[in-house]
């Protein structure tokens, strides 16, 4: 064991590492066969999948992190979000900063973190394949692992077990505490994972207003006091605040002054936008935390969110039926002046981007930007049947990794001659579907198509349209198909893109075929 000390980490450190990795492990077993117990529908599958898991840490601790894959997809599956937990930079930080936590070892070379992996492979592999032994003594478990364990800490004349991962040498010390700085790093691994650049931007505008609001740029001198008033101030904005370019640089005085102006009913940011805000600080300061940058142990953003009088489900409004049937009467389908004056009657049928976008919207329940950003090459056969394939690419990103799915096309759809439309963009060789619905200054997809919307809407209605929008034709469908007994809400989550409703399904799940989602986009009624 002398090699260990000479390497900075202590035989009893690397064993009380060994010891805290298979606690936890066990107590994580342990919860999990509780709810199995009470909420498992399929105890079967449930013990399957649990063999996969188990099965797939005593491969990693074999094999390493660039071992082979396994021919049994719950175990292959299993391999994948490990070997990727272990080798991100978030999985780097936090084994620094709970080690440090445990045995007050300051810092950590990148040889130092791969041997605390593999004390944590061993013990995880060992936590899951003897957990029929899990109220076992921790002390003796971690004694039959340390023999073989610290063989894997030995310097060897050729390459380790399992090699120092490619990543640099995370030091607490040198990461920069700026907020914006934080935020950067965080909005990197998170774009990686595939989240939405519209939620990333959202974190880059709460740092800006933060700081323009409180005056703290670093992210270690946050206390409990300046959340609090941070969430004063967003009641003292203007409700339209971030909606106009120029708030980005205007100075706290300057907000608050132009607040000064305006009636009461016009200032106040509502209480679901207050309590993002403070979702998004908690988030960042978990953050920060993870890096190992010292944040106030008392800062806990999250108790200052309020409890909202209005449900969500009531917040936002449906189309009815009769409202789309209205709607689909209007100039844009009936007959319009121009293509330019497309919402003023006429006699001529423009079928572009702004005559498609709302038919779809209303025929499959696709967010705003998922349509406006379609390419010809997004429209796809799947066993015989027309689909919309929708996931990232070079015209948009989607939301989060449960939005990429496939939807069957309404037959009515294909009645007023989509595919041909579509069929007539390939032949020009076009990029968008919907080239009239693209921003030229920026190449965005899905404002001008809220813009559109909100003119037809508002013709069509007047004031009574107010509540309506594009993503009122998502609420539509949505409340649509939940009352529709053949339609099951794993289906309509698939459909929608949403994500499944607990662990087992949103890991091992796979989406319904073709033709159970194209029997329930059928049940849309033919509103036009």
């Amino acid at each position: 064991m002398e090699q260990l000390t000479n390497q900075q980490i202590t035989p009893d450190m690397a064993r009380r590492w060994l010891a805290s990795v298979i606690t936890k492990e066990r107590a994580k077993i342990e919860k999990l066969k509780l709810l199995h117990r009470f909420d498992s529908r399929d105890p079967a599958d449930e013990q399957r999948h649990d063999q996969a898991t188990a099965d797939a840490w005593a491969q990693v601790n074999a094999e390493g992190l660039h071992g082979a894959a396994s021919d049994h997809p719950l175990v292959s599956l299993n391999l994948g979000i490990i070997r990727d937990d272990l080798t991100s930079e978030a999985r780097q930080n936090i084994i620094q900063r709970d080690f440090k936590a445990l045995t007050g070892h300051p810092r950590l070379s990148a040889f130092d973190r791969a041997k605390l992996i593999s004390l944590l492979i061993a013990g995880k592999s060992a936590a899951w394949n003897r957990h029929e032994d899990a109220l076992a003594d921790i002390d003796t478990a971690a004694d039959d692992l340390w023999d073989g364990a610290s063989q894997l800490l030995a310097p060897e004349l050729g390459p380790p077990a399992v090699p120092p991962l490619p990543c640099p040498e995370v030091d607490a010390g040198t990461l920069d505490p700026d907020i914006q700085a934080v935020v950067s790093r965080m909005n990197e691994m998170k774009r990686s994972e595939g989240v939405e650049e519209k939620t990333l931007r959202q974190y880059e505008s709460f740092v800006g207003l933060f700081t323009t609001l409180t005056g703290i740029g670093d992210v270690r001198q946050i206390r409990q006091t300046d959340a609090t008033g941070f969430r004063a101030a967003l009641y003292k904005l203007p409700k339209s605040w971030g909606k106009s370019p120029a708030d980005r640089n205007a100075s706290r005085e300057e907000i608050m002054a132009r607040a000064a102006k305006l009636p009461p009913e016009k200032v106040g940011l509502s209480i679901g936008t207050i309590n993002r805000h403070l979702e998004h600080m908690g988030q960042i300061v978990e953050w920060a935390s993870d890096e190992g940058i010292a944040v106030n142990p008392k800062l806990k953003p999250g108790k200052l969110r309020r409890k909202d009088t209005v449900r969500d489900c009531d917040k936002k409004q449906a189309f009815t039926e009769a409202e789309l049937r209205r709607l689909f009467k209007s100039p844009v389908w009936s007959g319009s002046k121009s293509e330019y004056h497309q919402s003023d009657p006429g006699t001529d049928i423009y079928r572009n981007g702004t005559y498609w976008t709302p038919l779809l919207g209303a025929l499959t329940g696709a967010r705003r930007e998922e349509v406006a950003g379609l390419a010809p090459a997004d429209i796809v056969e799947r066993d015989g049947i027309p689909c919309l394939s929708i996931e990232d690419s070079e015209l948009r990103r989607i939301k989060n990794i449960s939005s990429k799915r496939i939807v069957p096309i309404h037959s009515r759809l294909i009645e007023l001659g989509f595919l041909d439309f579509v069929e007539a963009a390939r032949a020009k060789g076009q990029a968008d579907l919907f080239p009239d619905l693209r921003e030229p200054a920026t190449g965005k997809h899905g404002r001008k198509l809220g813009r559109r919307m909100r003119q037809i809407v508002d013709k069509t209605f007047g004031a009574e349209g107010a509540g309506l929008s594009f993503h009122s034709l998502r609420h539509y469908v949505q409340g649509t198909l939940e009352h529709v007994p053949e339609v099951t809400d794993k289906v309509l989550r698939d459909i929608v893109g949403h994500e499944g409703k607990d662990t087992h399904e949103r890991t091992y799940s796979k989406p319904a075929p073709p033709a159970v989602l194209q029997a329930a986009i059928e049940r849309l009624p033919t509103v036009i």
